[in-house]
């Protein structure tokens, strides 16, 4: 496979937070936007403005209400949407789980859906994204925390909040509705943020994890990706493994993790190392 830059660093410092949470009920906009992640210049399909979209929390057993108004206006982009709920079971709401012609029909251009569900007993790393072709592919997509407020693996981690959510993306410099073959991502986003080989403007700044040394965080990974696997690591430190996909495993201490598209982990880090910039 060819070279790729993967890119993430760790500061030990203060925590900083996605640009966006929504706790529980709120508005998913969907729009057209050009933006640049990775330093080139091209269209998409947003959510609220931003990708990754905005960061759902919710607590274990609560009801989740999003209300998703459509906004898209590029007709070289799928302009229908949805919205699906990766990971959670849905039971008895199957009609709010977004998947196109099989649940409901595409929210058109100038339409709104609100999604309403609860949570039940579910808990852990989720992520939400369009479930209308590739769309999902040009932006619509984001992290979905259901938090467990009686967690038994809490006395294993000090910090987990909107700071430790890292996603990764793949990302295209074409529109996926024009990809008609298997394709080499032009770059991979860690939290929306990377650098594609050849660019020769100004660098785009990467993305920045901070931590203070001694403590210890839950980092939950999330992969966005439409087509390929990362291996996730963090120089010099390992990574202790309390999450699958919504499941409390028994704690396994790696030094990498493969994920695969669509994929999540809970993992904790102990900052325990010499204050230092990691990749």
């Amino acid at each position: 496979m060819q070279s790729k830059l993967y890119f993430a660093s760790l500061l030990w410092a203060t925590t900083a937070a996605f640009a966006e949470v929504i706790c529980r009920s709120g508005t998913l906009t969907l729009e057209t936007k050009n933006i640049a992640p990775d330093g080139f210049v091209r269209p998409a399909s947003l959510i609220n403005g931003i990708h990754p979209g905005p960061v759902i929390t919710a607590n274990k057993g609560q009801n989740i209400r999003m209300n998703v108004v459509n906004e898209l206006t590029d007709e070289n982009q799928i302009l229908g949407t949805s919205i699906h709920w990766h990971g959670l079971f849905q039971r008895g709401t199957n009609f709010m789980d977004g998947a196109i012609d099989v649940t409901q029909c595409p929210i058109s251009p100038n339409n709104s859906f609100e999604y309403s569900f609860d949570t039940t007993d579910q808990a852990g790393t989720f992520w939400y994204h369009s479930h209308f072709d590739v769309q999902y592919c040009d932006g619509v997509r984001g992290a979905l925390i259901v938090y467990d407020p009686h967690d038994p693996l809490k006395h294993i981690y000090d910090v987990d909040d909107e700071s430790t959510i890292i996603t990764l993306s793949d990302w295209y410099h074409v529109l996926a509705p024009d990809i008609s073959s298997p394709a080499m991502e032009d770059a991979t986003l860690i939290n929306g943020r990377g650098r594609y080989i050849g660019h020769k403007g100004k660098s785009v700044d990467l993305a920045i994890i901070n931590v203070k040394q001694g403590k210890r965080y839950r980092l939950r990974i999330v992969s966005l990706s439409c087509s390929p696997d990362f291996t996730f690591s963090i120089d010099q430190h390992n990574l202790t493994i309390i999450e699958v996909e919504g499941t409390e495993t028994v704690p396994e201490t790696v030094n990498t993790i493969r994920i695969l598209a669509g994929q999540r982990y809970s993992a904790v880090l102990n900052a325990n190392q010499r204050v230092d910039n990691y990749w």
